[in-house]
Formats: C-alpha cells, structure tokens, sequence
C-alpha cells in the first residue's frame, strides 16, 4: 500500500512524505515506514502503530505498551479502520499524523494521452517522480566526504538539482569545512551561495537543491523540500502608484495565508482583485512592500536563490517553441536546467517519464503548435516539471480552453498536487474549481481577503449555489466588510490561523540586495552550444519562414541586376563610376538591413522563455550569443547570396573577397543592432516599427545621396553604420575610378574597424539592456 501523510510534531514542525509497503508502520524506530523524529518525540514507542490491508479496506492497529494511539480523538484498543482525512495521534502529547491519502499498490490513473477524456494505466514509477525522496533524517559527518547525486557518494542527495559530486565536506579536528565542487546549481550556506570554502558553525543551514540540511556540530539534521513545500504569507502588503491619480494605490491589503503540500489552491476574485499580483508574490517575483513570504518557515526572499530552483511558474501565454517537437523541446529545456553531469541517456529518460506523466508520450514526435490547447497545456506543465519542482504557479493557465479541456488540465493539476507538490492556481473559469481543487482562496476589490476554505464551505459561507456567483455576492458589501466577517469566522482559525507556524519569519532582504552570481557549473560554451543547436532547430522547424529569408536576398539580388546590369557596359567612365558607387550603396543598405529585420524580433517574441529560464542560471551573455552567432550566419549566407549574383551580373570592380568580407561585417552588425532593438521593444509591433527609423538614417546619413557637412556629418560618422561600409567599400575601387569621383586612396582597414566596433558596441548595449530589463522584474 502507498500512504501520503503530514506529520506535526510537538514543537509545530510540519513534514509531509510519502510511505510505501505491504503493511506501513508507525513508531520512534528508524527501520519504521512512518519514523517520527525520536528527540522531538521521546514518548513515542519504536514500534507504536501499524496501518493494515484487509479485505480491500485499511485498518489502524494499536501495537505500543506504554501509550496511547488516538484516532481521530478516539483511543484505539486493537484495530480500527482508516481513510483518507483521518488524524492519528501517538500518545496524548506526541505527533498527529494526518492522512491524506491512502491507496493500494495499483498504478494509478491518468488522462489519455489523446485527450479523448478517458483514463489509462501509467506506470506508478513515472508518477513517482512527483514524490518526495528523502524524509528527515541526521547524517553523521564523520570524516568528511562528498555530497552529491551519485549513489556512491559519502552522501547521497537524489534529485535533479543535485550534482553528480555537488559539495565537499572535509573535517580536521573539530572543524567541519564545506566547499562547492562546481555544481551547476550552487551549494548555500545560511541563503548564501559559496564562492570559497567555509567553516561549518553549529545552527549554519546548507541548501542543496530541495534539501535543506541543519549543521549541529557533529552532524547534518536533513529537511527535505522535495514534494514537502509549506507556503506562508503573513500579513503582505503590496502598494502601487495609481497610473491615473499619481497616488499611492494598494492591490493587496493584509493577506495572511498558509498553502501545505499536496494541496491544489485556486485564487479567485473579480479583476481588480489582486490575484496575479498575489500568485507573484508568492512566488517571489515580486516582494512586498509590507508583510512576509516564507517557504518551510524560511523567508522567502532572504533566500530566493537557494529555494528558486524548488519553484515553477507555468504562465497564461505558454513557454514553448511552437516551431519544436514535444519531445525535442523538452530535451532542451533537460539539457539546460539538469546538471550537466547527467548522461545523455539520463537525460533522455528523465523526457521520458516527464511525458508520460502528462500523457503525451505518444506526442512526443508531434511539433507544438500542432497540438490542441490542451496537449499544448500539459507540454507547458511538463516543461516546468523536468527539474521536478515542489512548489507550482498556474497563472490563468486554462484561459481561452473549452469546458471539456478546461477540465482535463485541471484533473492533471489535482493529479500533479495528489502527487506532492504545493500547486497554486489563478483563474477566472470556475466551472471545474469545485471537482479538482482542495481550498479557494477569494480576494475581493482592493486586495482583501474574503474567505479561505473548500469549494463546498464557500458556496455555503456566501449563501450561494454556484461557485461562480461569489462574484455578484462580493459586491453586495465592501471589502473591508467582508475582510472583518471572515476574519471573525471559524474558517479563518481553521484555515489560516491555526496553521500559521510557530517559527518567526526571517527577516526579508530585497532581491535587488542579493547577488545574482552563476552557477560556475554553469558553462557559458555549453549553454550556448545547447542554445545553437536549439536555435537552429527552430528555424529548421518552420521551413517557410526560413525560405522567406533567404528568398529576400534573391529578390533584392535580381532586382539591383536588372536596374544596373553590367557595368562594364556604361560608356561614359564618369557615369560608370557614379552607377558603381550607387550600387555599393544599395548593396550596403541591403545587407544592413538583411541583418537587422531579421534580429529584431528575436528576443522580444521570447521575453516570457528568457526570464522563465534565467531563474534556472540561464547566462544572458549565452543566450545573447547563440541568437548573435546563428542570426549572423544566416545573415553571411544571405550576403553571400545576394553579392554572389550582382557580382556575377554587374563585374563590380574592386576585390570581390574584400568587398564580400565589407558586407558581412556590416550585416552582422545590423544582426546586432536589432537584436538591440528587439531588447529594447516591449512588444513584436514596437520592434517592427523601430526597424525603418533605424534604417532610413542609413540610406539618408551614407554621403552618397548628397555631401555631409556640419551636424550630419558629425551624426554619420558617430551613429551610421552604412557611412562607414560606403567608405570601405569605395576605397576597395580602382584608382581610376576613385580619381574619376574626386577622391584619392586611402586605407580600407578604417572604416571596416569601425563598422566592426558598431557591432561590438551593439552587442554589448543588448547585454546591459537584457540585465537591466530582468532587475526592473525582480
């Protein structure tokens, strides 16, 4: 049998696991399925109770001499049978362990694959995944050793947030010193992530992945968050400006709530509410301007970067490539969040079972935006569950489905908290609220809390027989009103109060205090090698889209030859030179523009993926790198295109090597700076829009169409690109030919050292414009 169970122990500690075997017992003995900690609880025997199957039901049987078991309140003498719901408490002052769910050992059920709505067998190691892996427990330091994923390390830590060989304890008297061993995800101590090694204190706490590990003096006391995620508000306070008054404006108002693992929540209220504000609170990408977030009694913010990797956001506009395979898609997203230790077949068989969880397994070929809204929905929740997360936020995630799709997602989010996780959700569609989520949480305008409970206690509280005619009833009274009448309410002690913990809220530091440092796992060659490959990928998968660009070079190609055809041809030497001069231009702001239509899209279309990833150490330079390096391939193949047929077609004279090698610097350096664009647009449209009024000063500011002087002089040599590729470009010409235009030779390396500087100075710009964007978002 399988029993999920949260413990609360004596002091107020919560712990919630998973216990699995053919009888479950309960006791202080560490051999116990159910072992509670023997120090918090010394009155419990090693062997105080056991949980039976008999006869297709389950039964609680008393086994200790020395105390009592309680179940629900009532002694139990011998046996008594249990389900899901029942508290069993060891003795009248030891633990209470609730059980919330208890089943036999039968593969559970999940949605087809299909999306037909019926249910198949999965494999219960796949949705094991969703399960915690490592209980409380001490682990004596000894001499030392390493901590790390590998079953043979002197600690092992399984979990995909653990590196192979992750950290180093090393002890020399009675001084216990930890260092990282380059792990991909960090090793902290006390929120702070090791840059050196340190010197153990007793009371210091080490987090590794979801593991949070309590040094003593001796010995490592563990604290798993894997699938055992407490969230706590308390008291959080967000204020505004109000974009219409100027004045300070408050959206959430005295919020105090606590979500416990395996619980699915759903955050409610009419717009205005303060429901997406709320879910980016909680989940730390906003902090509050009052008021505290923790996560297992830990301040959330003082430790974002040691908890963040325990934290998935699934967003209303889905973070996918529409243009990649589920399968291929996913496997980028393992290469880039799994550490990068782990073996390709490691990685490919953590895809596997991520999709069988979600039930597109035989989806796996099938390219995104070929899917339904729903298979699209499970892509977006697998892609958040391969670095298996133990805290999940839906952020109105079911918008726009039908009612049939609407339910099955949300069967998956109630199947994905059965399975562990702490799952919160926003959304505006009720009608499958009730059947699927444990608790609603209700806002009312300004932010205020109106009600905390089940679906059904809801619709009673409110006098209502509709979940979703809480709405109108809201507006009956004002929010404070109803803020007061729930807070004098028994659902406030039962589902708030007396589940606020006892430990105090660390103390918040803002985020903009932290120092967001890289994994030195991290490899900035390896992130952008995957992030080539995955680029490419893209364009590969959108093959029309790939063709049109290409084709633009064949079109401007053809179209520069049948206006100018063969120079040699011209009679007069003076208008020859003239044409030529003109067509350089042409070709100049060509490939410039080739360059920066191309790039200016690129990082603004992905700006949801992009933050979504940085919060798994994603390196901005990398990223920059591999869209720099692909796009400006693309765009010396289009160059070479387009200057390899008007070479053929009109003989321009000069060094055809140096001419193309001219172009691709300038095309590059458009690549640039609209990839520059595209980090300062905050919208498709926008960066659309900036292309030709960075284009046009091109064509206008060169020096071929009329002489500069004065201030467009100056403008041009400072911010026009194509001036400087015009310049190199005419000195590449013959003598002659120079002498007919009124101009000497002069060094061609200048001006092409200049146009290369543009291309550096707007790749740089487009890094510090990416940082900054991702503070202002903190």
């Amino acid at each position: 049998m399988r029993v999920a169970y949260r413990v609360t122990l004596p002091d107020g500690r919560t712990l919630t696991h998973d216990a699995e075997g053919p009888s479950i017992r309960v006791g202080r003995d560490a051999s116990c399925e159910i072992a509670v900690d023997p120090v918090a609880c010394p009155t419990v025997s090693g062997l105080h109770a056991r949980i039976d199957a008999a006869n297709g039901e389950f039964v609680l049987v008393h086994v200790s001499r020395s105390n009592k078991t309680l179940l629900n309140d009532a002694i139990v003498e011998t046996a008594h049978r249990v389900k899901a719901g029942d508290r069993v408490k060891l003795g009248y002052t030891g633990p209470t362990i609730e059980l919330l769910s208890i089943e036999a050992a039968a593969p559970p059920q999940v949605a087809a694959p299909d999306g037909s709505g019926k249910t198949v067998q999965a494999d219960a190691r796949h949705l094991a995944l969703l399960r915690g892996t490592l209980g409380a427990k001490r682990i004596e330091i000894g001499k030392g050793g390493v901590i790390g994923r590998d079953p043979e390390s002197q600690f092992p830590l399984d979990h995909p947030h653990v590196s192979r060989y992750h950290a180093g304890l090393a002890a020399d008297g009675d001084c216990i010193v930890i260092a990282d061993l380059g792990s991909s995800n960090g090793t902290f101590v006390n929120g702070r992530r090791l840059t050196k090694p340190v010197r153990l204190q007793p009371g210091d706490r080490i987090d590794i992945g979801p593991y949070s590990l309590q040094f003593d003096g001796t010995g490592l006391v563990s604290r798993s968050r894997s699938n055992n995620i407490e969230l706590s508000a308390f008291s959080v306070k967000r204020i505004v400006e109000d974009r219409t008054t100027g004045k300070p404006l408050t959206i959430l108002d005295d919020i105090t709530l606590v979500i416990r693992p395996r619980e699915f929540v759903c955050l409610l209220g009419p717009s205005g509410s303060g429901k997406s504000t709320l879910l980016a609170t909680l989940s730390g990408r906003n902090e509050p301007d009052e008021g505290a977030v923790a996560v297992n009694g830990e301040n959330l913010y003082a430790d974002f970067e040691a908890i963040k990797g325990d934290i998935a956001v699934v967003p209303q506009k889905d973070v996918l490539h529409d243009s990649l395979a589920v399968g291929k898609a996913l496997r980028y997203t393992a290469e880039l969040r799994l550490p990068p230790d782990m073996s390709p077949e490691e990685v490919e068989s953590s895809v596997s079972d991520i999709l069988n969880v979600v039930g597109l397994t035989e989806r796996r070929g099938t390219l995104i935006r070929h899917l339904s809204g729903g298979q699209v929905k499970r892509a977006s929740l697998a892609n958040e569950l391969m670095s298996r997360p133990s805290l999940l936020f839906l952020d109105e995630v079911t918008s726009g489905l039908d009612e049939q799709t609407d339910r099955e997602v949300m069967e998956l989010f109630r199947q994905v908290a059965d399975g562990g996780k702490t799952v919160v959700c926003v959304t505006h569609s009720l009608a499958n609220v009730e059947a699927t989520c444990h608790l609603v949480v209700i806002l009312t305008q300004g932010g205020r809390l109106a009600f905390v409970g089940t679906p059904d206690e809801a619709k009673e509280y409110f006098g209502i027989r509709r979940l979703g005619d809480v709405y109108a009833r809201l507006g009956e009274q004002k929010p404070r009103d109803w803020h007061a009448r729930f807070r004098a309410s028994p659902h406030f002690k039962r589902y708030v109060a007396d589940r606020i913990p006892i430990e105090k809220f660390g103390q918040a530091r803002s985020i903009a205090e932290l120092t967001r440092t890289q994994a030195s796992g991290a490899s900035l060659v390896r992130q952008t090698w995957i992030l080539i490959r995955r680029y490419v990928s893209i364009l590969r998968g959108d093959p029309q889209a790939l063709l049109a660009m290409l084709g633009q070079g064949l079109l401007i190609a053809v179209l520069l030859g049948l206006v100018f055809g063969r120079l040699a041809d011209v009679s007069i030497p003076t208008d020859r030179a003239l044409r030529t001069v003109n067509l350089q231009l042409l070709l100049a702001v060509s490939c410039f523009w080739l360059g920066c239509n191309a790039a200016a899209k690129e990082l603004v279309k992905e700006r949801v993926i992009f933050r979504r990833e940085r919060d798994f150490n994603l390196r901005v330079v990398a990223y920059f790198a591999s869209k720099l390096l692909v796009l400006a391939a693309a765009s010396m193949v289009q160059v070479a295109l387009l200057w390899g047929i008007v070479q053929a077609w009109c003989r321009l004279p000069g060094s055809p090597g140096l001419q193309w090698l001219t172009l691709s610097a300038l095309a590059v350096a458009g690549t640039a700076i609209g990839l520059l664009i595209s980090a300062v647009a905050r919208s498709e449209e926008l960066a659309t829009a900036l292309v030709p009024i960075v284009v046009i000063p091109q064509i206008i500011l060169a020096g071929v169409i009329a002489p500069l002087t004065g201030l467009a002089r100056w403008m041009a040599q400072g911010f026009v690109t194509v001036f400087w590729a015009q310049q190199a470009l005419e000195r590449l010409l013959p003598q002659a030919d120079l002498t007919l235009l009124g101009k000497t030779k002069e060094d061609w390396h200048r001006p092409l050292a200049i146009v290369l500087t543009h291309l550096v100075v707007g790749a740089v710009a487009t890094v510090f414009v990416l940082l900054r964007s991702e503070e202002k978002t903190q």
